[in-house]
């Protein structure tokens, strides 16, 4: 629960006042007592004749607030804005929040009590984005990420005040990622918090691109890469720089724009050199980006109804003995999500070490229902069963204890099917993660690459042919189950695939082009190699049960399925079978496999897209 301390609240206003009164009115509905909030105003527009009408504006709520206190100067930027209410600050936290957005009710009690919850080393808590939210990576599991956007977000004053506040260079745009830079080099922690939002009116439409931003972002993240990059980061940022001048221009002056911006980054070059940091952490730059972005940045977050009655989703988790502390970051992640009305199914096939730990959660009371159930050994199917025997919602989704949920997974996808309750299932993109698993008790493992393999919208037929569906991505209708059962004991291994063609027969299912989970493979090639050797094996079993299986197809549907499987298969002469066959006849070339069969995947999918 929140204690008595106070926050500070800053806010810098340019050009704001069609901004203030919703901003302010969303400001007044929190549930954190307005009178433990310290609000620093810091108006840029001094010679502005709005700048009386602002200042009379907030003196009306003095009363309303712990203190007020309002400053007008010169146009000095967003950040050294925040900077100088800074040198006001009182409190132990300190907001830092645009005007051109609405808080939910709960965002700042969720925010100070994630902060009051955290270790000192943690910093900053940056708040979800609506309706469009940040495209950028996070660990689900912790929210730890290695930059936060300051459109609304939480320092602890101290960390601020001990790394001097924003970089006085970057007048705007960027300055939110130096700053989480030097935070993470001074040894801080920073993370998400998405069940804290905002409604932030930054973009008119989905995919805006806006000249002021566009060129803020392109000049300080050069600028950054001097700071921060390795010497090829600043080579190519250079040469990013000199391609984006000849590339189409999104709006009228972008070329010239770029070339006079340049002559600025040229002067501002020897600072940034001169202040080149050298640490061990990571300053990721990967194009204009600084992190991994997930597909589906503009995939829109609606305002709920809040008469709508939403409906309770059943998270099907299988694990076994010995696997603990890897069902803790799996479990994490769902009790981590942003929607309301879940219950987490936990069933143990073959023991009960992880009852301690569900009983733990269980207290905790987190999530509307965790129900846990310990098995004699009876394999993946048969866990399976009872998991879906257990589930009480009228939406379920599985989630393998290695697998993890982004926060918005289930808020996604039950937004998606509550636009269209006659779907069987909607699924989302999710990120395939090579994973090294160094000590799989301890669960100690290095991440090595993400990518996003399956992209394939609903059909039917290629369903068929084969599994496009990872099975944390898919959220469906429980009456798929009471009518159809669940997973074929026969099938150790792809009785997933088996379950989703025969939940589709008569029911469509929907794509949801978002990225909201991931899942892990090996990253090892000869593990890799035999994994998919016992997938293989199985996938004629699994052939010979949709054989017996009947479908009803339009003329229309057979036609679509006939192109796009010639797409997807004509792109060698050489099977992928085959291929795999000769190479693991060779010594000392089965590691060649999946290098070659990304290549071809990749082919095919230019392929696809082109048709």
């Amino acid at each position: 629960m929140l204690t008595n301390d106070y926050i500070d609240v800053s806010i810098v206003l340019f050009n704001s006042l069609k901004w203030l009164d919703k901003f302010f009115d969303s400001l007044e509905r929190q549930e954190f007592p307005l009178s433990k909030i310290r609000l620093l105003v810091r108006n840029n527009l001094i010679n502005s004749n709005d700048s009386e009408w602002i200042d009379a504006y907030v003196s009306k709520k003095k009363h309303l607030y712990a203190e007020i206190v309002f400053e007008s100067g010169k146009n000095i930027g967003f950040g050294q804005g925040h900077n100088s209410n800074l040198l006001k600050a009182k409190s132990n936290f300190f907001l830092v929040t645009n005007v051109d957005l609405e808080f939910e009710s709960n965002t700042l009690v969720t925010l100070v009590e994630a902060a009051l919850a955290d270790r000192e080393q943690v910093a900053q808590w940056e708040c979800r984005q609506k309706p469009y939210e940040h495209p950028k990576h996070y660990q689900p599991q912790t929210g730890y990420t290695l930059w936060c956007s300051s459109a609304c977000t939480l320092f602890r004053t101290s960390a601020l005040q001990d790394v001097r506040g924003y970089e006085p260079k970057l007048f705007m745009y960027g300055e939110d990622v130096e700053l989480s830079y030097r935070l993470r080099d001074r040894g801080y922690i920073l993370r998400y918090v998405p069940k804290a939002a905002v409604w932030h009116y930054s973009y008119q439409e989905a995919g805006e691109i806006k000249p002021l931003q566009f060129f803020g972002s392109i000049y300080a993240n050069v600028l950054l890469r001097c700071r921060y990059g390795r010497w090829h980061e600043i080579l190519a940022g250079f040469v990013l720089y000199f391609g984006a001048i000849f590339m189409p221009q999104y709006f009228p002056s972008q070329r010239w724009g770029l070339i006079k911006n340049f002559f600025s980054i040229v002067a501002a070059t020897p600072y940034f050199l001169l202040t080149r940091r050298k640490s061990n952490n990571s300053f990721p730059f990967r194009l204009w980006d600084y992190e991994m972005a997930r597909e589906g940045a503009f995939f829109p977050q609606k305002n709920t109804n809040k008469e709508e009655k939403l409906p309770l989703v059943s998270v099907l988790v299988r694990t076994t003995p010995g696997k603990t502390e890897r069902l803790k970051e799996t479990v994490a992640s769902v009790l981590a999500q942003t929607y309301p009305f879940i219950q987490l199914v936990v069933v143990e096939d073959g023991g009960d070490s992880a009852k301690q730990f569900v009983e733990v959660i269980q207290d905790e009371k987190i999530i509307s229902f965790i129900d846990y159930f310990p098995l004699e050994k009876i394999g993946r199917c048969g866990a399976g069963n009872k998991a879906l025997e257990l589930s009480k919602g009228d939406l379920v989704c599985f989630l393998d204890d290695d697998d993890l949920f982004y926060a918005d997974h289930l808020e996604t996808l039950v937004s998606s099917w509550l636009q269209d309750k006659t779907l069987g299932a909607v699924y989302g993109l999710s990120y395939q993660i090579k994973t090294d698993i160094i000590d799989p008790l301890a669960w100690k493992y290095k991440e090595l690459e993400f990518s996003v393999v399956y992209r394939q919208p609903f059909n039917r037929y290629l369903m068929w042919h084969h599994n496009y569906l990872p099975i944390q991505t898919v959220l469906f209708k429980r009456a798929l189950y009471e009518n159809y059962g669940g997973f074929d004991p026969e099938l150790d291994n792809l009785e997933d695939w088996n379950l989703w063609v025969r939940y589709s027969l008569k029911h469509d299912f929907k794509l949801v082009p978002k990225v909201t989970s991931l899942y892990r493979v090996p990253a090892n090639t000869e593990v890799a190699l035999e994994r998919q050797e016992i997938l293989d094996s199985y996938y004629a079993k699994a052939q010979a049960k949709h054989a017996l299986l009947e479908v009803n197809l339009s003329p229309v549907e057979v036609l679509n399925a006939a192109e796009q499987l010639s797409r997807e298969l004509y792109v060698t002469v050489l099977p992928t079978k085959s291929l795999r066959r000769i190479l693991f006849s060779l010594p000392g070339v089965r590691f060649l496999y999946y290098p070659l069969r990304k290549i071809v995947n990749k082919i095919r999918l230019i392929r696809a897209r082109k048709g």
